[in-house]
């Protein structure tokens, strides 16, 4: 996705109606990928590339072709002239042969995956740069002369160890993505609200204090005004107030597709699901309440985004929203700290798109069953922290499609799945701090559930041992 981002920014997409330009810069992708111009080194859960390769041979060729025509130069150890006509330029870790004091008056990208390179002499002599990739660059503070790159569309500080943005971003007008994944910016100063040009601002990062097994994401506050960035699609991990308004003014940034909302209080329910119900383009969506047994009621929603692909909800439920049963798109579901009283695979088993499924600590029953034909596309799920689940019984006939079962400290669980022999596609099966009593009836040698699960490809047992993590492979 991060290409893809690239892409869009030079200005080598073009628009197509109907289609944002991410969804047109993937059909490149994929046709690049048919053509067999790119390699795929790994598909996700969903059938689409997430990481890719090209041919040494073909990669030899591009880096040829690209410094002959100035397109782009990667500093891989090949000595770069003071007065080459660099256009775009990458450096990683050990690039050398880019001196802190070189110019490049022409440059337009500038693209640093280094965590030692020097910037001693800034970037003042960079005026027309309109990307600017600073990952794990090696600042605590700002660099004031940023705000000076005034055609600059992409800024990305991931992993940097920048704490606070300055008011003088207002500065960057044509802004489109500002990414600060990782980084430990808290809050948005208010001239943010002044970038109208902005599509997306990528923030989250993550901290294990509540749960050894699964990371609470970190946000940062945005100031009031931000329903002025009608542009933007991607606003990640937003913690909001204590008052209302700051969850309806959300609603206002109708082009969103991906929404993260932080901090959510019980009082705000009726709020949120204003906003939501005016947010129509939404795919992913991500809900944290601000204590886990904070009751978020989300039944009022009478009109959901029907596009939804990716939901998580870290919240207290009555009950299971009946309108995420409708959702004929979503793909990955997480349901934690939910602490439902009835079955949701019942509710969830005829999602027709549905391909993650994760559970954590989200019921309080002692038993979940799918019924034969349920979970059609299910290729993954996850049973984490289900403190009173006993038993889990599958149907002949159901999850056909199902690759890989997580079960995590479900400690009174008395054995795997009943029907778990009938997964045939299944290939990994892993066991986290199981009981040993648990463990025992999948061992090879004396287990009497084995021939339940001789069929699968890896059991992995991972456990805790004087303070670390154990992974040991049971078959």
């Amino acid at each position: 996705m991060k290409l893809i981002r690239l892409w869009i920014v030079e200005r080598f997409v073009e628009e197509k109606q109907g289609f944002t330009m991410e969804e047109v810069a993937e059909e490149y992708l994929n046709e690049l990928v048919n053509r067999s111009l790119i390699q795929v080194a790994e598909m996700n859960h969903f059938n689409r590339v997430k990481k890719c390769r090209v041919h040494d041979l073909m990669r030899e060729i591009i880096l040829l072709k690209s410094r002959e025509e100035s397109l782009v130069m990667i500093a891989n150890g090949t000595r770069i002239s003071k007065n080459e006509k660099v256009r775009r330029l990458s450096i990683r870790e050990n690039s050398e042969e880019v001196q802190s004091d070189m110019r490049f008056p022409y440059l337009w990208s500038f693209l640093s995956f280094s965590s030692h390179h020097s910037f001693e002499h800034g970037f003042r002599n960079y005026k027309l740069l309109r990307v600017l990739n600073l990952d794990r660059a090696p600042f605590s503070c700002f660099p004031p002369e940023l705000v000076e790159l005034i055609h600059l569309r992409y800024l990305s500080l991931r992993w940097t160890m920048i704490r606070e943005l300055p008011e003088s971003i207002r500065k960057l007008k044509y802004l489109e993505i500002l990414d600060l994944k990782g980084s430990t910016v808290s809050s948005l100063p208010s001239g943010i609200t002044q970038l109208t040009c902005l599509c997306q601002i990528r923030n989250y990062r993550y901290s294990y204090q509540s749960s050894l097994f699964f990371p609470d994401t970190l946000g940062m506050r945005v100031p009031s005004g931000i329903g002025r960035l009608t542009s933007l699609q991607k606003l990640g991990s937003v913690e909001v107030n204590e008052d209302n308004e700051s969850v309806r003014e959300l609603g206002k940034l109708t082009q969103l597709r991906r929404l993260g909302i932080l901090k959510l209080r019980e009082e705000q329910g009726m709020d949120l699901c204003y906003t939501l119900e005016r947010l129509k383009h939404l795919t992913a969506m991500y809900l944290v309440s601000l204590n886990q047994t904070d009751v978020l009621q989300l039944d009022s929603i009478s009109s959901p985004p029907k596009y939804l692909q990716r939901l998580y909800l870290k919240c207290s439920l009555s009950a299971l929203p009946g309108w995420i049963a409708s959702l004929q798109y979503i793909s990955k579901l997480v349901l934690q700290y939910s602490n439902l009283k009835s079955d949701p695979l019942k509710a969830l088993q005829k999602l027709p798109s549905l391909a993650v499924l994760e559970l954590r600590q989200a019921y309080a029953g002692e038993e979940l069953f799918c019924d034969p034909g349920g979970f059609s596309k299910l290729k993954r799920l996850g049973l984490h922290e289900l403190e009173r689940l006993q038993r889990i019984r599958i149907a002949k006939g159901s999850m056909p499609g199902l690759e890989r079962l997580d079960i995590t400290a479900c400690t009174v669980l008395e054995t795997v799945p009943d029907g778990i022999e009938n997964l045939k596609n299944i290939e990994d099966l892993v066991l986290w701090e199981m009981p040993s009593t648990f463990i025992k009836t999948v061992e090879r040698s004396r287990g009497e559930d084995f021939w339940r699960v001789q069929h699968i490809t890896t059991i992995t047992r991972i456990y805790e041992s004087r303070g670390r993590w154990v992974s040991e492979t049971l078959l």
